[in-house]
């Protein structure tokens, strides 16, 4: 399903030029990006690859100015799935962050990246949406992205400590937006 979700983002981002069009596509992909990152299950990285649990991702999309609203929602679709998986209910073996190469990078690397890629993912997101969308727009957008993100993260372990964070980026992009 997480390809599906973001197939669509990228095909309404592609068909449609309109701020709206863009809002759907952005929302889109952020359902897409919740999950997205255990897409290394079917990837020959294994599990909690650090090519996927990171930004790496945003980089295939964050050039094409069509797919900026993709890499938006995609960006913090992944920075609530990293957020919550930065709460395992123990990091060790499976739970870890594992390189190309090197294998696993232990516990407490594995919080520090799980943490900075989704700080990062989440500025990364609010960042590009704030530049995208004039002020109703974006505000209607954040409520529907807030709703994701609640929804998802009731239903993930260690869920409600990344609302937190994910809560606090909300209120960056709103300090940052002139006007508001």
């Amino acid at each position: 399903m997480t390809i599906l979700w973001l197939a669509a983002a990228i095909v309404v981002a592609m068909l449609l030029r309109h701020p709206i069009a863009v809002a759907v596509a952005l929302v889109l992909a952020v359902v897409s990006g919740t999950t997205f990152p255990d897409i290394d299950f079917w990837l020959p990285f294994g599990h909690r690859s650090g090519m996927t649990h990171s930004i790496a991702p945003l980089l295939l999309l964050a050039y094409h100015p069509r797919l900026r609203g993709v890499a938006a929602g995609l960006a913090i679709g992944i920075g609530l799935h990293l957020a919550a998986d930065c709460f395992p209910n123990a990091m060790r073996g499976y739970a870890t962050i594992k390189l190309p190469f090197a294998g696993s990078i232990g516990s407490a690397a594995s919080y520090g990246w799980l943490g900075l890629n989704a700080l990062a993912a989440l500025g990364i997101g609010a960042g590009i949406a704030v530049r995208l969308f004039d002020t109703l727009v974006l505000a209607v957008t954040a409520i529907a992205v807030a709703g994701i993100a609640v929804a998802y993260l009731a239903v993930t372990d260690g869920g409600w400590p990344p609302l937190a964070l994910f809560a606090a980026a909300g209120w960056l992009t709103h300090r940052r937006r002139p006007g508001w």
